[in-house]
């Protein structure tokens, strides 16, 4: 089971590292930056997390296979983008499309993983609160992407973003620590709660209201 949930993590790395990539190459930000706000995006959520419940140093710090992901799928991102650079510019709005799905699914594998760190530590209990972990986890390494981008972050400002991580975390920690459910059935019906919202939210242009 650790094997499987290792997978899930990887993959959610390997969706936002896409992401952050694509968000950074955007803003016209050479290698490194690419580089340094994909890894960001990837595992920002997660160091936040870590720091929250006293896992120091911080999982992406412990386990290399997270940042060697990362790394390796940022960079591929970019090569692939260079590469094919003509084509990229003027496929700009179905590569959009494409990433949106992307960052749907690793929002709602970062929820879902957040909150199951925030059980393994001991804090099941506290629905609050491992709730919250798997908020931080989904959206943090976006915010902080953002934020070095000088751009609004999104969760604030389009669609139906970390409403979505919130109501697929509930989902998450109601059927699995309150009903029992088997953990992979969980994950499954979370992580498809938060990608059905988002990507919804993404065609019928949801937004949540403004003053003006």
């Amino acid at each position: 089971m650790e094997n499987v949930l290792l997978a899930l993590e990887l993959v959610g790395i390997a969706a936002f590292s896409v992401s952050g990539a694509l968000a950074a190459m955007e803003k016209h930000l050479d290698i490194f930056g690419v580089l340094v706000c994909s890894v960001t995006t990837a595992l920002g959520g997660g160091i936040i997390r870590d720091v929250l419940i006293g896992n120091l140093p911080p999982v992406m710090f412990q386990e290399y296979a997270y940042l060697i992901t990362a790394v390796a799928v940022s960079l591929a991102t970019f090569v692939v983008a260079r590469i094919l650079k003509t084509k990229f510019s003027q496929n700009m709005p179905l590569i959009d499309r494409v990433n949106n799905v992307v960052d749907a699914m690793g929002l709602g594998l970062f929820t879902v993983m957040g909150i199951n760190t925030g059980i393994r530590f001991g804090f099941g209990d506290n629905a609050f609160f491992v709730v919250f972990l798997g908020l931080i986890t989904g959206v943090g390494g976006g915010v902080l992407r953002d934020a070095m981008l000088s751009v609004v972050p999104l969760i604030f400002s389009k669609r139906v973003y970390a409403v979505a991580s919130l109501f697929g975390g509930v989902t998450y920690y109601v059927i699995y620590y309150v009903l029992g459910l088997p953990i992979l059935l969980s994950i499954v019906i979370a992580v498809l709660v938060i990608f059905t919202l988002r990507i919804l939210a993404s065609v019928f242009r949801w937004d949540l209201p403004k003053a003006f």
